[in-house]
């Protein structure tokens, strides 16, 4: 695990990492923060204070595994 070595707080970290306000496949965002030393708690936390939509992907054959985190405009 790397240590949280840019200063920022995990709220920060995720506002600029969903700035682009697309949608971003919640694993890899997970897997980043874990790589930056966040804990799940402080993920959880930051999503919510941020107000973090989600969106599940759907296709042909119904629900796929695949959740997508992202910023809405205005945020």
């Amino acid at each position: 695990m790397r240590e949280k070595s840019s200063g920022l707080d995990c709220e920060k970290w995720l506002g600029l990492e969903l700035k682009d306000r697309e949608l971003h496949l919640c694993e890899d965002i997970r897997e980043k923060a874990k790589e930056r030393g966040f804990t799940g708690a402080e993920l959880k936390e930051a999503r919510k204070n941020l107000g973090i939509k989600t969106f599940h992907q759907f296709d042909e054959d119904g629900a796929s595994e695949n959740w997508f985190w992202y910023l809405e405009d205005g945020r």
